[in-house]
């Protein structure tokens, strides 16, 4: 195998960069040089470019930290200080191995130039910048050219640190068609008050870098002595053991969603999943599960808002050695399909187009209906400071702004962050058109969007008052005001999220019109039971590059060229090595 040039290959060096001999530590000598020198303590210490003035900024890594992130990765994959190229490549694949080599070379290095150096002032990254709308004065970026800051800060044609197949280009970077319009504030935004309960799981999905190693765990049975091959003469059943470690709530809701029509395809099997939120928000009677049953898994060929599905479908089949899992395709929820399998423990996102889902409509709907306890006391707030405020009855417009981790993930297929311009421009062509209108905002960050809008006077689920009875409170459900808020409006414009998505499917108000943000369209109108839950493009780097600069301006694109990109593809190291060991440790038991 051909390695990268930043392992030594001398004969102190095992092909991971580790010492050999006598003298040998259990950690590689290169995160040793890191951790001496204090981090990112002086200049001379570079992870992909990034110097203090980037990694110490609220939210980032420091390379000390980076190199215990890295001996977790060790440890967790199950690397010997004395492995072998051979062996590590087994455990992480040849990209894996390769980005790790590199990785332990960025940290050991000093730049190669003065140019490879980003100051966060010296391309204008500020509060507003991170909002995720690009600018349209931003002077540091030169339209025309190959991607340059102006100040020549960084330019990203130079050889980064980078993800396999996220290489540099030099891209022709234009103009998004429309410039950004924020509009004048003319009145500060209420500060809005202090929740019941904290919404800010929403930052905490599995896209987050401690989650990556709960992933492949599953929930514990009642009786977990019995084997998912002994025989079983009980009511039929259907399961899903992982339930809850795929993503969050709106995650969760496709999946239930998926479990409800499988169950009545069948002719109304028993759903058993681990205990969840939804159970007590819809009383749904569900029980937890009792054994574990034979494995299948969705279809590869589907996709779902992961940043390792492949992965993990190979995960499931790998650790169930000896038995056949099947691939569920989307048609076998179709009326001309035979009945599906019972006594199946079920794994997969199932982020289908809602067309396998559209015969079961009225079934989702009546599934996902929140209990009266709950429902009652958020009706009564949203009509009274919503639906019917000021005693005049409106169009209630409803926005879903997704930023947070989706600033993060660039390289993925779906995670983009729509400017808040693009909704602006919506509500610029729609409000004049509406009866009464008014506006209702729900974000992962409403501090730093509610300001953009101030001009449509926004309300939130918590200055409207939509609050959780004291009996559901310190269940994990700070979120479901928002959720239910969205399920109500009679316009709904939402980011390229699950979480807004399912409301927009458990929306029952009569002729109510659905926009959702696309990366190429910006804003455009979508019918939530003819439609793909989340959008996927195309992850070639001129195409991340382009959507980068178009939605988050030029102070992120360097930021993720930099930083962003690479971290990015440790996480999905740490996954497949994550994954890797589970599945080598699920064979290993079932062997013996």
């Amino acid at each position: 195998m051909t390695t990268s040039t930043a392992i030594n290959h001398s004969n102190q060096t095992n092909p991971m960069g580790y010492p050999t001999g006598p003298d040998a530590a259990a950690q590689p000598p290169v995160l040793k040089k890191v951790r001496r020198a204090g981090g990112f303590g002086t200049t001379d210490s570079i992870v992909g470019g990034c110097t203090e003035a980037k990694m110490t900024s609220p939210g980032s890594v420091k390379a000390s930290e980076l190199a215990s992130l890295l001996d977790l990765l060790y440890a967790k994959a199950g690397i010997h200080p004395d492995a072998t190229e051979v062996e590590v490549a087994a455990l992480l694949g040849a990209d894996g191995f390769d980005l790790v080599a590199r990785l332990n070379g960025a940290l050991a290095v000093a730049p190669r130039a003065s140019a490879a150096i980003l100051d966060v002032s010296d391309v204008g990254l500020s509060s507003d910048d991170d909002t995720g709308v690009p600018s349209s004065t931003d002077e540091r970026c030169v339209p025309g050219s190959p991607g340059r800051l102006e100040d020549d800060a960084i330019s990203i044609e130079q050889d980064l640190l980078v993800v396999p197949d996220m290489a540099p280009l030099p891209v022709d970077l234009t103009l998004p068609a429309v410039a950004p319009v924020v509009p004048d504030v003319s009145r500060p935004i209420k500060p809005a008050p202090t929740a019941a309960e904290p919404t800010a799981y929403k930052a905490d999905t599995e896209i987050a870098l401690s989650r990556i190693f709960e992933l492949g765990k599953v929930a514990k049975v009642a009786h977990p002595e019995i084997s998912p091959l002994a025989p079983y003469d009980g009511p039929g059943v259907v399961t899903m053991t992982g339930f809850g470690e795929l993503g969050r709530f709106g995650n969760q809701v496709l999946q239930y969603a998926f479990l409800r029509c499988y169950a009545a395809k069948h002719g109304n099997l028993e759903i058993q999943v681990p205990s969840w939120v939804g159970a007590s928000l819809f009383g749904l009677s569900n029980s937890e599960v009792a054994r574990a049953f034979p494995a299948v898994v969705e279809s590869r060929d589907t996709k779902a808002n992961s940043t390792f599905t492949s992965d993990f479908i190979d995960y499931i089949k790998a650790s169930n050695a000896g038995m056949d899992v099947p691939e569920l395709p989307e048609c076998i929820l179709d009326a001309d399909q035979p009945r599906p399998a019972a006594n199946v423990d079920v794994w997969g996102w199932f982020q289908w187009h809602t067309r396998a889902y559209a015969p079961y409509k009225t079934l989702i709907q009546q599934t996902f209906t929140p209990v009266p306890a709950v429902a009652d006391p958020l009706k009564t707030a949203f009509d009274k400071s919503l639906r019917f405020r000021g005693g005049v009855k409106r169009t209630v417009v409803g926005l879903h702004l997704r930023l947070g981790d989706y600033k993060t993930i660039a390289a993925s297929s779906f995670g983009y962050c729509a400017p808040t311009s693009w909704y602006l421009e919506l509500l610029a062509k729609i409000w004049p058109t509406l009866e009464n209108p008014v506006l209702c905002v729900a974000s992962d960050d409403l501090e730093a969007v509610l300001r953009d809008f101030a001009e449509y006077d926004p309300i939130t689920s918590e200055t409207a008052g939509l609050e959780l009875p004291e009996s559901f409170r310190g269940k994990g459900a700070g979120f479901f005001p928002d959720w239910y808020m969205l399920t109500q409006c009679d316009v709904l414009a939402i980011s390229n999220s699950t979480f807004s998505f399912t409301a927009c499917m458990a929306n029952t108000v009569p002729g109510a019109r659905f926009f959702r943000a696309h990366y190429a369209h910006r804003m455009e109108e979508i019918a939530p039971w003819d439609a793909d839950p989340i959008v996927h493009r195309d992850v070639s780097a001129l195409s991340t590059l382009q959507v980068l600069y178009n939605t988050q301006g030029a102070a992120a694109l360097a930021r993720n060229v930099l930083y962003e990109l690479p971290y990015y593809g440790v996480r999905s190291v740490l996954m497949k090595g994550v994954l890797g060991v589970r599945a080598a440790h699920a064979k290993a038991v079932a062997a013996a």
